[in-house]
């Protein structure tokens, strides 16, 4: 076996006068460190420097593990953006932090104030690769964090190595990962180009997912230059950003549908259902939200008639502009499928005029003398959003047809697993979804829904295996049916040990495939999504018990910057 090449002293970087000890503008700070290996020069470029991108020459030839040697002292966040020359595009690294509470108990990702976060990124034929780093060029990221890199190891890989790592690659079979993107990522990294979009999508390219539910409306209020509802004009970072985009004729859907199919993977663009924001900022003609401040009476509303700041599904216009939407994604832009998230915002439909009229009819009762506990009136709010789902369906295979392909649907659905909820307060997963307007069963049996996503409203440290009766009813429910469950991996936030046991747990109660909500914020914690990537290898998980231990470690300093650490008064 070759020996581990450790690329130590970044001073070498090219080009030479981009590389300083003062940091004038323009260049990067070498600093000296030391730690077990030996000694080395890391380098830091700091926000608003105009550090360009650097390019370390590797020398090396043949297949090695890649892993980073990255300085975020502590709790300090920064951001790398890396390639090897032949990529194309950067991958982001940023700290892993772990929020105890919310992900678990991992005391090997704790960060001292002298500790480097070693991690492993990919394996790659080096031979005539280089490494190029860079700060991201623009966006929020940018403006507030630092960028480090301290060291590079490359482990060379002998024939064993190699044959486990090409048993790793993405085959159809293995496809069955779901990429959920939030609409914070667009500022974050300042995404105006198609370049930008490569980036966002790179960490999605050779992997198991097979779509990316891409966020690019909140109910009519759109996050690219829509023809049916209107573009968000908050005013904020966010709403500039988007309209400053729009001006300079970059669309948001578009060039996010082609970066995603150039990193292999399908688009559904996404609504994220939203309610009004409370006061002061319930200014709706000021937020863009035309559509809302022309129809106040499309909200749901209390028994009592007091407004509730969600719009409902029960009002004809509201489930048309959705529809609308809809079809603007797959017939102006041939988006892959279409995403709703019905996970928040509710009550989606509650006590509305035509809900209580519909119950009036069937049942000859005032439903607004009735409690919402009440399974009649769970089943007639549901109906509204059931119809929304036919309109959709039928809206797609209307376009589908001329198109001469089949577009699926996806909709997301919540599950409670919280402890707070007494045990006598619990409730079946589909009983739930009812007492939220979602009549799950219907929308399986008649056909509704190609990709189920239930989301696990779950925390803390655990294996997956209490979700296991909850998942069932989904797979029970969908057997025989065209409809596939992909459910939701919680925390945000874990090592590949404990990634690898939520899934073989959820596989283990029937799941199709697993979904990964806010893809945004996990993909740039390089060591667990190296292991995430391949979640979809589902016969190879039990023999992967040990795979991933080694993918991230904390390596001391000893010196930094010519002073000793781990001293009183370091």
């Amino acid at each position: 076996m070759k020996p581990e090449i450790w690329v130590m002293d970044l001073m070498r970087c090219e080009p030479a006068g981009a590389v300083s000890r003062d940091g004038p503008p323009g260049t990067w700070i070498a600093v000296d460190y030391e730690i077990d290996r030996g000694k080395g020069v890391m380098l830091f470029a700091v926000p608003h420097s105009d550090a360009p991108p650097l390019t370390l020459r590797l020398n090396a030839a043949g297949w090695h593990e890649v892993r980073l040697g990255i300085y975020y002292s502590g709790s300090v966040d920064r951001v790398l953006c890396a390639k090897l020359s032949a990529d194309a595009a950067f991958t982001r690294f940023c700290r892993e932090e772990i929020h105890a509470t919310k992900d678990g108990n991992y005391p090997e990702k704790l960060l001292r104030t002298f500790d480097l976060a070693e991690v492993f990124w990919k394996c790659a034929d080096l031979t005539g690769q280089d490494l190029v780093i860079a700060r991201p060029p623009k966006g929020v990221l940018s403006e507030l964090h630092e960028t480090n890199l301290a060291y590079v190891r490359l482990v060379p890989m002998d024939g064993p190595a190699l044959a486990e790592w090409k048993s790793e690659q993405p085959t159809e079979e293995t496809k069955i990962l779901i990429a959920e993107y939030d609409t914070g990522s667009t500022v974050q990294w300042g995404i105006s180009t198609p370049e930008d979009f490569l980036a966002e999508f790179e960490c999605l390219r050779d992997s198991d997912f097979d779509i990316v539910f891409y966020s690019v409306a909140q109910g009519p209020i759109t996050l690219y230059p829509t023809k049916v509802g209107e573009l968000l004009e908050a005013e904020g970072p966010f709403g500039k950003a988007l309209n400053q985009l729009a001006k300079n004729g970059f669309d948001l859907l578009a060039e996010g549908i082609k970066a995603a199919r150039a990193c292999r993977v399908k688009l559904f663009p996404k609504n994220e259902l939203f309610g009004l924001p409370l006061s002061p900022k319930y200014l709706s003609a000021d937020r863009g939200e035309r559509f809302l401040a022309d129809h106040p009476e499309w909200v749901c509303t209390y028994p009592d008639g007091e407004p509730i700041r969600t719009i409902s599904f029960a009002f004809e216009g509201v489930r048309d502009v959705h529809i609308r939407l809809m079809r603007e994604w797959v017939e102006d832009y041939r988006a892959d499928g279409v995403n709703t998230l019905f996970s928040r915002s509710f009550p989606l439909v509650y006590y509305e005029e035509p809900v209580c009229r519909a119950f009036q009819q069937r049942y000859g009762e005032d439903m607004r003398k009735l409690p919402v506990s009440d399974e009649r009136v769970q089943r007639v709010r549901a109906s509204f959003v059931t119809q929304f789902l036919r309109q959709a369906r039928a809206m797609l295979d209307e376009v589908g047809k001329k198109q001469e392909r089949y577009i699926p649907t996806s909709y997301r659905v919540p599950v409670y697993l919280s402890p707070d909820i007494p045990p006598e307060a619990r409730q079946s997963a589909l009983a739930e979804c009812l007492f939220n307007a979602l009549d799950v069963s219907a929308w399986v049996r008649e056909g509704l829904v190609d990709y189920l996503v239930p989301h696990l409203h779950v925390w803390g440290e655990h294996d997956g295996t209490a979700a296991q009766p909850k998942i069932r009813e989904f797979i029970e429910l969908a057997n025989g049916t065209k409809t596939k469950v992909f459910v939701e991996v919680y925390p945000r936030r874990m090592p590949p040990r404990q990634y690898r046991k939520i899934a073989m747990s959820y596989y283990a109660a029937g799941a199709d495939g697993l979904a990964f909500w806010d893809t945004h914020s996990r993909n740039f914690r390089a060591s667990e999504w190296a292991f995430v990537k391949r979640l979809g290898h589902r016969p190879d998980l039990a023999r992967w018990e040990q795979k991933g231990d080694d993918y991230y470690r904390v390596v001391p300093l000893r010196r930094l910057g010519g002073f000793i650490t781990g001293r009183e008064f370091s």
